[in-house]
């Protein structure tokens, strides 16, 4: 594989209701994934807390963009009680969409090395 890993975003709108709102309007959801396996390696998150990424990471890291779509959509959706889950889930959504159409129209250029 030419290139390991490579850094995918997803945005979504935020409620007016959070604190991060006062300095972005919307969320960033960054993650690092795996190019040949659809792994995410690592995330990161606009929200203001230490925590809100903790949690993130743990919905996340260690899965497969692809595969585990569905099953992190569903941690999301039962496990983060705040107004940031539906943007969350609406970004997570986005990278999935970009991997895919990224592995499709890259995957064999990547592959030659």
């Amino acid at each position: 594989m030419k290139y390991e890993s490579a850094y995918f975003c997803g945005y979504a709108k935020l409620p007016s209701a959070l604190p991060t709102t006062t300095t972005n309007s919307a969320m960033t959801l960054g993650l690092e994934i795996e190019l040949e396996t659809g792994r995410i390696l690592d995330a990161s998150i606009t929200l203001l807390s230490n925590l809100a990424l903790s949690m993130v990471r743990s919905y996340v890291v260690g899965k497969n963009i692809v595969q585990d779509f569905d099953s992190m959509t569903e941690e999301i959706t039962y496990r983060h009680q705040g107004v940031a889950a539906k943007p969350l889930v609406k970004a997570l959504g986005d990278i999935h969409r970009n991997y895919i159409e990224y592995m499709e129209k890259n995957g064999d250029y990547l592959r030659s090395v």
